[in-house]
């Protein structure tokens, strides 16, 4: 029986004037937890004795203010928490900036009193008591925050969260702070800039920017950054440390348009960590380039495997700029693909270029004939004639690896140095999901490189949890087709329809990757190996065009053990917090490297009636079974 085992955070608000209520679960039930903040969360119980609603009232209530301090400090509040509720024993605040919790309903303003998650979104859980007054840690002058306070009561139980929205007065900065940036080398692609803090200059921000840039507002818009300011503080960071600047520093900016103004964008930093308003009076234009008389540009490709090839395309010294791309031959007209070049608005997958420029195109199809083309303007922006080169993809010479061929064929031991060399139950390394994390993510074993696959690459062998059937279920009986995938093998993602089929006798036929080079025939059973149980998997590569449904590999006489891959995962159970194995010898559970919040991991999991891809609590301990490297 598959089972989810999962830690419930149970927002209950104001139930009514009745008396404690029990409910109980049995087995393989679900239940629907409605949250206050409208959401309905499922869970599949299966041992679950009691849940006791407490429903008296408790007064929780909180009214802080908060105000510039009065000593006037740049950036200093003072935080009022006033009377509370008589339930109140404990206060939890969190200070995010206004713009990171605009959108956020209570429910996800609950998580970020999560420490991890807290963490993530850089802030810190402070604690406050009734009637008190605190000073607010240094605040940025001209922000604006929205105060996060969480109180609760005598059995730990948290309340409403109360948000408190203030802004912090400008202020002075410390000293007289400023910048000085001169420009040099100025050319059609490119110039030098030198920026020249004063001592009063404790460090800096800084972005080279288009003056006038449509992509970058549009890219502030999708991120939610409320400003410009913002935006460089974000941004603008050292990237070999990830910090501010500091000192002088001399920047070389190429790859840019010719005859555009640009804008290096400053933030200072004061003695005290103060921000300075936006600096954006640095501003210079790279010089025109080209001639007045007809661009153009050579296409030279080389290097050509069967999903690459290296294009180069040199402009002539009558262009100014230039673009290009590929498309597979026929994909496009000769005027559809100049319009294209012409016509579309600039964007980061279709930019402009001033130089000479050298460019690996990946996943391309194999044995496919691509042209390559390039359009070129001059000076006085007018186009040149539309460059074509067509060359053809190398056939593939092998047959591809089926995705069951990338899964290890044993289990990870305990020490995580090596595999174990049974499919026995009781010999296989327990891990809690951080421990798989450190121990296997990345490991070399007998000279090949293994790591712990992700929940799309667990999905390439095991489908996704859709309950309440699930596409590999035992117990019944059932057909699924032309089931949309989109799953993950050898690092690259693949979109495929599928068929299942059951009969209800313990096996679960499939027919996968319908559509794609992998298609192929599976099998899934439960069967015993020297006293244990196990979960087989089979995997037989089929020929395209597909001529056999799934009905026709639900016959035994299909499987011959020709070209079949075959994995066999035993029923190992897992390791409770408690440090408890059960489920040993009925149910098997194996990690993956994807997270599912701060307390979950997504995970293969298979049982009496069904397998699937879930997920489960990342302190308990599971199995590992490892993915070797795509070559």
């Amino acid at each position: 029986m598959k089972r989810s085992l999962l830690l419930l955070t149970l927002l209950v608000g104001f139930l009514g004037l009745f008396r404690p209520t029990e409910a109980q679960a049995q087995s393989g039930e679900r239940m629907l937890l409605y949250t206050k903040s409208g959401k309905v969360i499922p869970y599949r119980v299966q041992h679950l004795d009691s849940i006791k609603f407490l429903t008296d009232k408790v007064d929780l209530a909180l009214h802080p203010q908060i105000a510039p301090h009065p000593n006037g400090t740049t950036g200093a509040m003072k935080l009022t928490i006033g009377a509370v509720g008589q339930n109140v024993r404990r206060i939890s605040f969190v200070l995010p900036e206004a713009h990171q919790v605009a959108k956020m309903d209570e429910y996800q303003c609950l998580q970020l009193f999560d420490p991890e998650e807290a963490a993530r979104a850089g802030l810190q859980i402070l604690e406050a008591e009734g009637n008190k007054q605190y000073d607010l840690p240094s605040m940025q002058r001209g922000y604006s925050y929205t105060a996060l306070f969480l109180p609760y009561d005598e059995l730990g139980c948290p309340g409403d969260v109360t948000r408190i929205q203030f802004s912090v007065p400008l202020g002075s900065l410390k000293g007289e702070p400023s910048m000085q940036v001169p420009f040099s080398d100025v050319k059609a692609n490119g110039f030098k800039a030198k920026l020249i803090p004063n001592g009063d200059v404790k460090g800096y921000f800084y972005l080279c920017e288009e003056t006038n840039n449509p992509a970058r507002d549009q890219k502030m818009q999708e991120l939610g950054i409320p400003d410009l300011k913002h935006y460089i503080v974000q941004f603008g960071v050292d990237p070999e440390t990830g910090k501010p600047y500091e000192g002088v520093k001399e920047k070389t900016f190429s790859e840019l348009k010719k005859n555009v103004e640009y804008t290096l964008y400053v933030v200072l930093i004061d003695a005290e960590g103060q921000y300075s308003d936006l600096y954006d009076t640095f501003k210079v234009i790279t010089k025109p380039k080209g001639t007045s008389e007809t661009a153009s540009c050579t296409i030279e490709v080389t290097e050509i495997t069967e999903q690459t090839a290296t294009i180069t395309t040199t402009p002539d010294v009558n262009t100014s700029s230039f673009r290009e791309a590929i498309f597979p031959k026929g994909a496009k007209t000769e005027e559809e693909m100049l319009a294209y070049l012409r016509d579309t608005p600039e964007t980061a997958l279709l930019p402009f270029h001033t130089e000479k420029r050298t460019w690996v195109w990946e996943e391309l199809e194999p044995a496919t004939t691509y042209i390559a083309i390039a359009l070129a303007k001059n000076a006085d922006d007018k186009w040149g004639p539309l460059v074509q080169k067509e060359f053809t993809t190398k056939a593939l010479q092998t047959e591809p690896k089926l995705p069951l061929e990338y899964v290890a064929e044993y289990n990870l031991n305990e020490e995580g140095n090596n595999f174990v060399s049974t499919q026995a139950t009781d010999v296989s390394g327990y891990f809690t999901y951080q421990e798989a994390i450190e121990k296997a993510n990345k490991v070399t074993i007998a000279g090949a490189n293994y790591h712990l696959p992700t929940q799309a690459e667990w999905m390439s062998i095991i489908p996704l949890d859709k309950s309440p059937v699930d596409y590999i279920n035992f117990a019944v009986a059932y057909d699924q087709k032309d089931i949309s995938e989109t799953v993950s093998v050898a690092g690259k993602e693949v979109t495929s329809t599928n068929d299942y089929h059951a009969a209800g006798d313990g096996i679960v036929y499939a027919l996968r990757y319908k559509g794609t080079e992998l298609v192929s025939a599976w099998r899934y059973e439960l069967v015993p190996n020297d006293g244990h149980r196990v979960l087989k998997i089979t995997a037989r590569p089929l020929a395209s065009p597909l001529t056999i449904t799934v009905e026709d590999i639900a016959k035994d006489s299909f499987w011959t053990g020709e070209k079949e891959v075959v994995r066999q995962f035993p029923a190992s159970g897992m390791v409770t917090s408690s440090g408890s194995v059960v489920f040993r010898g009925s149910e098997g559970y194996f990690w993956s490297a994807t997270d599912n919040g701060p307390f979950y991991a997504w995970g293969m999991f298979f049982g009496d009636s069904s397998s699937d891809v879930g997920r489960y609590m990342s302190r308990l301990k599971n199995s590992v079974r490892l993915f070797v490297d795509a070559e």
